[in-house]
């Protein structure tokens, strides 16, 4: 499989935020309602700690672990992913409470970018009459609240149902990319086949005693066969909810082999776009 750049592991733990904002549905289903409601629980968390497994089934399949910590606006992201032949790649993401850093190292490249937390946060209060700006603001900040958060702009979600699996019961919501998006991937608006490499569908399994996300399982259904078949296994392993945590994981020092780029606009202009000139207003 070949992976892009662009700040992210393409087909990896942050996959959906490299995409764009869309359009929520206005009135939302069931599905939809538990995810938004399992985000504002996750937010609200004084601290999450974890351990992440992946496992990519491509030809051939590879590893990524990692793990993940967060406390407030602090997050910290550690990521390692092993491709064939042992060439690997990795992805850190640190975020002080001021600003969030972002490391992305793949075979012959590397990039750095940071943003503003703090400038993003007043960007929100002035933009209180956008209904899509808290999700804006979960993209800017990054970590589990990001990764919900572009699975609702991205995907619909259109089925929940409750699952037991070895005596413990989990909510589990199914997913489909929304036309654009499918479109973005090389597919059609019509719902056509997706390229090998692209899921069809995602199922993300909720505890359903804490609504915490410990599954994420992307799915594709191959061309000469009737069932989907995983591609794609993200596990949150080893969780520990509001329990204490190191301050030092939210030290971050840049590298001084990169010059970092400042992505802070990108976010304010989804906040605040800009005023349309005088002659598209005509």
């Amino acid at each position: 499989m070949k992976v892009k750049t662009q700040g992210w592991l393409f087909l990896g733990f942050l996959v959906l935020l490299a995409l764009p904002l869309y359009a929520q549905d206005a009135k939302p289903n069931p599905a939809e309602e538990y995810v938004r409601h399992a985000q504002l629980k996750l937010v609200s968390r004084q601290t999450v700690q974890a351990e992440i497994d992946e496992l990519v089934q491509t030809d051939p399949p590879f590893h990524m672990t990692g793990t993940y910590a967060s406390a407030g606006l602090r997050m910290r992201l550690n990521y390692q992913v092993k491709l064939g032949g042992g060439a690997g790649g990795s992805l850190l993401e640190v975020c002080d409470g001021e600003r969030l850093w972002s490391v992305t190292t793949l075979p012959g490249t590397k990039r750095v970018t940071r943003r503003d937390v703090r400038q993003i946060l007043a960007a929100m209060e002035t933009a209180k009459t956008r209904p899509d700006r808290a999700a804006v603001v979960d993209l800017a900040l990054g970590g589990l609240p990001a990764l919900l958060a572009s699975f609702q702009r991205s995907m619909a979600f259109d089925a929940l149902k409750e699952e037991t699996i070895d005596d413990r019961k989990f909510m589990v919501v199914q997913a489909r990319w929304k036309p654009d998006v499918a479109q973005r991937f090389g597919g059609d608006a019509s719902g056509g086949r997706l390229p090998p490499h692209v899921p069809d569908l995602a199922r993300i399994y909720f505890a359903a005693d804490t609504e915490f996300p410990v599954r994420i399982l992307y799915l594709k259904k191959p061309e000469d066969k009737k069932i989907f078949k995983p591609l794609l296994d993200l596990q949150f392993r080893n969780v520990v909810l509001d329990g204490q945590v190191d301050d030092k994981l939210f030290e971050f020092t840049p590298p001084d082999d990169v010059e970092a780029e400042d992505v802070t606009q990108q976010y304010l202009e989804q906040l605040l776009p800009p005023e349309p000139s005088t002659k598209e207003k005509k």
